[in-house]
C-alpha cells in the first residue's frame, strides 16, 4: 500500500494562486495539497512520477513559494519492505528542493 501526498506549507499569498494552478490540488488553511490519483497498488517511484507530471509545468511558481518561505513536502505512506526510488522519481524532488518524508506500515 502506497500513497503519496505533496503539500505546500505555509504558502500565504501563493496558496491560491498556486492552487489554481495544480489540478487534483485542494486548501487546508494556508496549505495546498496534492494527492497521487494512481491506485495505493502503484509503487512509491510510479506516484513520485505521477506527481511530476501534474507539477513540472508549475516548478516556476512553487519556486517563488518556496522563495517567499513556504517549505515544499513530500509526505508517503509505504508498506513495509525494499522501497526504490529511481532517478525519474527523484528528479521533482532534486529539482524543487523537496523535503521528502517516508512513513512505513
Amino acid at each position: 500500500m502506497n500513497r503519496v501526498t505533496f503539500k505546500i506549507l505555509e504558502a500565504g499569498t501563493y496558496a491560491k494562486i498556486v492552487r489554481s494552478k495544480l489540478p487534483f490540488s485542494q486548501l487546508d488553511g494556508e496549505t495546498v495539497v496534492v494527492q497521487s490519483q494512481l491506485p495505493e497498488s502503484a509503487s512509491l517511484n510510479d506516484h513520485l512520477v505521477w506527481l511530476w507530471g501534474i507539477l513540472q509545468n508549475e516548478r516556476r511558481v512553487l519556486k517563488n513559494a518556496a522563495a517567499s518561505g513556504a517549505t515544499l513536502q513530500c509526505e508517503c505512506m509505504a508498506s513495509k519492505g525494499v522501497i526504490s526510488l529511481f532517478p525519474n522519481g527523484a528528479e521533482m524532488l532534486h529539482l524543487l528542493g523537496v523535503e521528502l518524508i517516508i512513513h512505513t506500515q
